[in-house]
């Protein structure tokens, strides 16, 4: 959601008062200059006799960077009028801007109902749920299952420099795709570009992106009882069946971090294949079902994960950037292997 300046700050003042409707005798100006250092806009309110000031940035979009450039400027700004509470006003704000403004003590709120203010009396803490179109529209292009080859690839080589080309032959994608996601991921503040060189400019950001929107991604799974001694013997079995038929495929969520770290004893093997039509239901004497499965089937989105994939003990695993995501989208499961598995990403990045 793209709004013009006036505007954006015009909606800002209301999103301040509507949230604090206990508040009262308003006084409000922009961009006025107090010890060398400015913010949008500056306010003073009161409940009953007692005063409070808050100081305010708005910005146009509630990217990482964006959040980031905010907090640079309300720090300066609170350095020099300590009494004044620092509050970032975006149209929608991720989870990683919520993130980033609880790591730095500044409050947030957004147009779609989130908030969260912490100032001295004070504290409001809210959830939003709608989410702006244009929002949606731009992350769904970005992390989409083919454009998301170019996220993937960024994270794996945080510290590298690459041209449009590097990346469209390292990912198999066309260059016009790849010059249209690099565009808008510029855009958001995920990549920049410095003679012609792209470079990741935030590792947590675009990571912490991702993994959101993976997790909202809709799957397309089947669910099966096949008979086994243990979840590792199914997992021997099928890699056995699909390999024999030459059918691609990759361990992911407990079954592919057991084959990563030692984990606690797990129940159901997860694994991608490359189409629910090529699983071999009856060579496994398998039986579809909705309760008591062990074994969950998921169709690839994109080839890039088995593209991806390791070899480990001869099984197939998923990258570990896939492993976390899919890992965290069974919390009551995977939440401890995901934390395993996230450290171990961090170590790599480094």
């Amino acid at each position: 959601m793209y709004i013009q300046e006036k505007k954006l700050k015009t909606e800002a003042e209301k999103e301040l008062k509507k949230r604090f409707p206990f508040l009262s005798h308003w006084e409000i100006s922009r961009g006025k200059k107090m010890a060398e250092a400015v913010v949008d806009i500056l306010a003073t309110a009161k409940f009953n006799d007692k005063e409070y000031h808050f100081c305010v940035e708005a910005k146009r979009t509630g990217y990482p960077q964006y959040i980031r450039e905010g907090i640079l400027t309300l720090k300066k700004f609170t350095g020099a009028n300590p009494s004044y509470y620092p509050v970032i006003v975006v149209p929608f704000i991720s989870e990683q801007g919520k993130k980033i403004c609880d790591e730095y003590n500044i409050g947030y709120i957004d147009f779609s109902g989130n908030a969260k203010i912490a100032y001295e009396s004070i504290f409001i803490c809210t959830q939003g749920v709608d989410r702006s179109k244009e929002t949606k529209a731009i992350s769904q292009s970005i992390f989409s299952p083919k454009s998301a080859r170019i996220t993937k690839f960024l994270l794996a080589k945080p510290h590298a420099e690459w041209i449009q080309r590097d990346i469209a032959g390292r990912t198999g994608l066309s260059k016009g795709l790849v010059s249209r996601i690099i565009a808008k991921m510029i855009d958001t503040g995920y990549v920049t570009k410095k003679d012609k060189k792209l470079m990741l400019a935030n590792f947590d950001d675009l990571f912490s992106a991702w993994v959101e929107s993976e997790m909202k991604r809709r799957e397309r799974k089947k669910n099966y009882y096949v008979w086994a001694q243990n979840p590792p013997k199914l997992m021997e079995e099928v890699h056995s069946m699909l390999s024999r038929d030459k059918i691609k495929y990759a361990f992911t969520q407990e079954a592919g971090a057991s084959l990563v770290a030692p984990f606690a004893t797990f129940s159901i093997v997860s694994a991608y294949i490359e189409s629910l039509d090529k699983f071999p239901v009856k060579l496994l004497s398998a039986s579809e079902a909705d309760k008591g499965f062990n074994l969950t089937v998921i169709e690839a989105p994109d080839e890039y994960i088995f593209m991806n994939a390791r070899d480990k003990g001869g099984l197939k695993v998923v990258d570990n950037f896939q492993l976390y995501a899919d890992l965290k989208k069974n919390p009551l499961r995977g939440e401890k292997q995901a934390t395993h598995i996230l450290a171990l990403i961090k170590k790599e990045s480094r």
